[in-house]
Parts: structure tokens; sequence; C-alpha cells
């Protein structure tokens, strides 16, 4: 679902089955996240983003799998973590994310699951793209059925 939209890049993000709350949401109303000293300028960058640069792959670290699209944007030297899919310059899919306390993603289960979500949802805008139910502009505006649900995706 849209998230932000600005002049350089559009920020969507992604709202589960059953859940009130958009992912995105959930990372800025995180307590842990919104009082870390790293969440101002993580803010400030993200609109900056936006407005100015475009998703840049500076701000971004690669935290997925070889071949998807999955990261973690954050600011040098922080603790914050916001997982997405970076598509482009041009479009992220913001997912949630947290305080990393731990060496490894993996260590910390909630983060952990953070990113594995966006594994699967990598996984299903790969599929939906090929088989033409999604499609994505040249300035970054996915359209088309943006719903993807368990029983369609199962076996990924």
């Amino acid at each position: 679902m849209p998230f932000y939209e600005g002049k350089r890049a559009n920020f969507y993000t992604i709202i589960i089955e059953g859940e009130e709350l958009p992912e995105g949401d959930k990372f800025l109303s995180n307590e842990r996240v919104n009082t870390n000293s790293h969440f101002n300028k993580l803010k400030q960058v993200f609109f900056n983003l936006l407005n100015r640069f475009g998703a840049r792959q500076q701000f971004f670290k690669d935290e997925g799998l070889a071949g998807d699209m999955v990261n973690a944007f954050y600011v040098r030297r922080g603790n914050l973590r916001w997982y997405c899919l970076r598509w482009s310059e041009q479009m992220v899919i913001f997912g949630n994310g947290g305080v990393k306390t731990v060496r490894a993603t993996q260590d910390d289960p909630y983060l952990k699951n953070c990113e594995y979500s966006l594994r699967w949802i990598d996984k299903c805008l790969t599929i939906a793209l090929k088989e033409g139910k999604i499609s994505v502009s040249g300035d970054g505006k996915l359209s088309g059925d943006l719903r993807f649900n368990k029983e369609d995706y199962i076996n990924l």
C-alpha cells in the first residue's frame, strides 16, 4: 500500500492480513525505535530520500539473499534497522524493523522475523511481476493486484 510519495521516490509499506497497522507504521510507532538517539536522523534521511536524493544505495545495506531486494535502511553508526525491499532509486517497500543490539540479525528473533517476512514478499512480487499481475512504472509506481495470500504463494 502507498506509504509516502515524493518528488524523487515513492515509498510503500505492507499490511499483513488481520493486522490493523501497516508494517511501516509499526516501525515508526515502536517506542524503542522512536526514543532511540538515531531516530530523528533516520527520519530526516527518510524524507530527504523522498524529495531530494531518491533511494540511493548508500543509505541501504544488503540484508537478504543474493539476488533479492531485501535491505535495511539505516544511518551510519546507528543501531536502527528498518527492513525494506529497495526496488530502485524511485521505489522502496518498507516493512518493520527495530533496534539492533546483536552482531547478526539472525541472533534477534524479532529482527529475523522482520527480515524473513520481506524475503517472502520479495518472492511474491517477483512471481506476480513475471505473471503480469503487477507492474512497476519508470517513476517507481506499483499497480495491479498487490494482495498476496498464503494460499497462492504457499510453496515459496
